[in-house]
C-alpha cells in the first residue's frame, strides 16, 4: 500500500517506530502533502493524508517530520517565499491540528533555494542545503541552531566546509548517533550518489 508507479519517499518515522510518514510524488501531478501509516502488529494500516493547511504547490515540495511528531519542516515555494524554495515549519495547535506552515525568515531563506531538511535528535540544530548562501558550489550543506526555544528564530547558517561540500550539488545530510552522517552528492558524476 506504500509503493506505486510514483516516487515514494519516507520523510519521517516516529520515535517508537510505529508511525511512518511518506510522500507520493509524480512529476505529472500535484503533491497533496504527507501521508502516514500506523503499524498494527506486523502490518501497516492503509495510508492516510495528513492534513496541513496551506500546502497548494505544483513545484517542488520537501518534508521532514521530527521523530517526536511535534514539528514538521517543509521546503516549498509559497506566496511569501523569498526565493525558489524556502524553509517553513508547522506545529500543532491547542486542538492537535497542524498549523499553516510559517516561513523561517531571511536569516535562513535567500533568493536562491533552501531544501533537504534534517533536524538533530535534540531538536536544536537544523541541517539544510542552499545555493543562496554562497559556498563551495551548486548547493552546499549548512546548519543553523535554534535560538530561545523558538521555531522561528535561528542562528546565521554555517557552511559545513570544503571537506564535505563540493563544487557540485550536496544535499540530504542526516546524522545518526554521535559519529555517522549520510549525504548525497553528484561530485563524481552527473547523477547523485
Amino acid at each position: 500500500s506504500f509503493n506505486n508507479k510514483n516516487n515514494n519517499v519516507v520523510v519521517g518515522i516516529s520515535r517508537d517506530a510505529r508511525t511512518l510518514y511518506f510522500v507520493n510524488a509524480s512529476p505529472f501531478q500535484k503533491m497533496n502533502g504527507i501521508y502516514f501509516s500506523k503499524r498494527a502488529g506486523t502490518s501497516w494500516i492503509r495510508p492516510q493524508l495528513l492534513s496541513i493547511p496551506g500546502i497548494d504547490n505544483f513545484d517542488f515540495l520537501g518534508f521532514f517530520v521530527a521523530p517526536d511528531e511535534d514539528v514538521i519542516f517543509l521546503s516549498m515555494k509559497a506566496p511569501d517565499s523569498k526565493g525558489n524554495e524556502d524553509l517553513y515549519f508547522s506545529v500543532k495547535d491547542a486542538g492537535g491540528y497542524w498549523i499553516k506552515p510559517r516561513n523561517l525568515g531571511t536569516t535562513i531563506n535567500t533568493t536562491g533555494y533552501e531544501i533537504s531538511l534534517f533536524l538533530s535528535g535534540d531538536k536544536r540544530r537544523l541541517y539544510f542545503s542552499s545555493n543562496g548562501h554562497g559556498g563551495e558550489g551548486d548547493a552546499d550543506i549548512f546548519y543553523s541552531d535554534r535560538l530561545y526555544d523558538s521555531w522561528e528564530t535561528w542562528s546565521v547558517p554555517v557552511n559545513l566546509g570544503s571537506q564535505l561540500n563540493s563544487k557540485k550539488f550536496d544535499a540530504y545530510f542526516s546524522v545518526y548517533g554521535d559519529s555517522v552522517a549520510y549525504f548525497t552528492s553528484n561530485r563524481d558524476d552527473k547523477y547523485a550518489d
